[in-house]
């Protein structure tokens, strides 16, 4: 009796061989995929917005026409509109064959901030929600913010951006973020945040009132004053930056 050689047997070759022509189709299909003109790009759609322009827009997504639409990240489409400054993070979603829809947030403007060297005709210096400053967009009316005074904001070279004192822009976003928590905009709106060496204080609108609320602890400090509000008068200044008390003197004082 012979020994039968080894080897992988008719079932085997069948095998390898199957694996073969199954791998020959599958880079056959990436490459036509990769490569085929079905896919190149023909029409890039967004989503709503308000502060990024149109004609900005349109640039920084220019270069994505005529390329494929499976080569195209999320990253390299997110580097196109970076050097757009309201572009917060962006969505994209592929609709076959050839349109790519690109969903963005912006960011949304805070404060309006005093700067005597600012160029008006770009729109009024604001600032964005990340403590960056910003000309607000000069296509959009103006915006109905409070104004931040008190504090200089300095540009970084010729045409350069303008930024706040580092120190102060948490102590500023954490003062915003209080009034909001505390509910100050829906019964008293704001005119100004001025910046003083003790602290902070909010003038109200319509001559109700200035608040002094230190540089600390404002979500409670400004609760202690809505719930006072009914029941105090108009116009005065009220000392909010003593823990459980409130000082209230007339604003001519």
């Amino acid at each position: 009796v012979r020994r039968r050689p080894d080897g992988p047997g008719r079932a085997g070759v069948l095998r390898r061989m199957g694996l073969v022509v199954g791998i020959v189709i599958l880079a056959g299909a990436l490459y036509w995929l990769l490569s085929s003109r079905t896919f190149a790009v023909t029409r890039v759609e967004s989503g709503s917005y308000r502060f990024t322009t149109e004609d900005e827009l349109q640039v920084a997504l220019a270069d994505l026409l005529g390329r494929n639409i499976w080569t195209l990240s999320r990253s390299e489409i997110s580097e196109k509109l970076g050097p757009l400054p309201w572009v917060r993070d962006l969505e994209v979603r592929r609709r076959l064959p050839a349109t790519l829809k690109v969903d963005f947030r912006e960011w949304e403007p805070i404060l309006q901030v005093a700067a005597a060297g600012a160029d008006q005709r770009s729109g009024p210096l604001v600032m964005r929600q990340d403590g960056s400053l910003e000309p607000f967009p000069a296509h959009l009316p103006a915006p109905g913010l409070p104004v931040l005074t008190g504090l200089e904001p300095v540009r970084e070279g010729d045409g350069g951006v303008w930024r706040l004192p580092p120190e102060q822009v948490a102590e500023i976003l954490e003062l915003v973020e209080a009034m909001e928590d505390a509910g100050l905009e829906t019964v008293c709106p704001v005119d100004f945040i001025v910046a003083r060496p003790e602290g902070y204080g909010i003038v109200l609108q319509d001559r109700q009132g200035t608040l002094l609320v230190g540089r600390e602890d404002f979500v409670a400090r400004l609760e202690r004053f809505v719930v006072a509000r009914d029941r105090l008068e108009p116009g005065i200044e009220v000392d909010l930056r003593f823990e459980n008390r409130l000082t209230v003197r007339s604003s001519s004082d």
